[in-house]
């Protein structure tokens, strides 16, 4: 049986069982850790989990069906498993609904970039783009589609042309000093930096354009 412990304090484990994988998570740290854990985990233990079809089941912290998602998605992204089903609870779930990355990519051309944007970088891409990061103060993207942040967004963002503002920006901790969608401007949002060490917990939001101005709601 395949028990591999995390060197990151086993915020991340993961165990073999007959009919499964069990994800073993730590209930107690942030989610922006945990999902760092699982990236450096599934890097980790790629070659002893192999590939092909598999359920698997998190066990140890109660999640949202976003953060759920998220954790499939970065499984996804990290390893050559093609995952089917997830074990929670008393339930079993067909994987074959909302995806973060998958969805987004069906509308087009999408770049992901792993990592921090820090102050004077620049990220431009002509599609969607999926930050596997932070995007610190001083830093801006900029996509002619969607764009997704999964950490904290304190930079400035644009995304979609200007002729259209059918086009979202969604984080985990929304804090931009700048957000445009197509033509529309947000009003001031950043009334102080959100400290990526210090801030604990947030709601993921996302912005979009409804009846002519630019609203962030959370991402249910």
């Amino acid at each position: 049986m395949l028990n591999w412990v995390n060197s990151m304090k086993n915020y991340v484990i993961l165990k073999g069982k007959k009919d499964r994988l069990e994800i073993q998570l730590n209930g107690e740290v942030d989610f922006i850790t945990l999902r760092n854990s699982m990236i450096e985990k599934m890097k980790e233990a790629k070659n002893f989990i192999g590939e092909g079809k598999m359920a698997i089941e998190f066990t140890g912290r109660d999640l949202s069906e976003l953060e759920e998602n998220v954790l499939i998605d970065l499984i996804r992204l990290h390893s050559n498993l093609n995952i089917v089903y997830v074990f929670s609870g008393e339930k079993i779930k067909e994987v074959n609904r909302f995806s973060l990355f998958h969805s987004i990519s069906e509308e087009g051309p999408t770049k992901f970039f792993r990592g921090t944007l820090r102050s004077g970088s620049k990220l431009e891409y002509d599609g969607n783009l999926v930050i596997l990061g932070d995007v610190n103060p001083g830093s801006l993207i900029k996509a002619s589609g969607n764009v997704l942040v999964l950490g904290h967004l304190n930079g400035t963002v644009y995304a979609g042309i200007e002729d259209s503002n059918n086009s979202f920006v969604a984080a985990m901790f929304l804090n931009p000093v700048k957000l445009i969608i197509g033509n529309k401007v947000s009003k001031v949002l950043q009334k102080e930096i959100l400290d990526t060490n210090r801030v604990k917990k947030g709601s993921f939001q996302i912005a979009q354009v409804k009846q002519g101005e630019i609203v962030i709601e959370e991402w249910r």
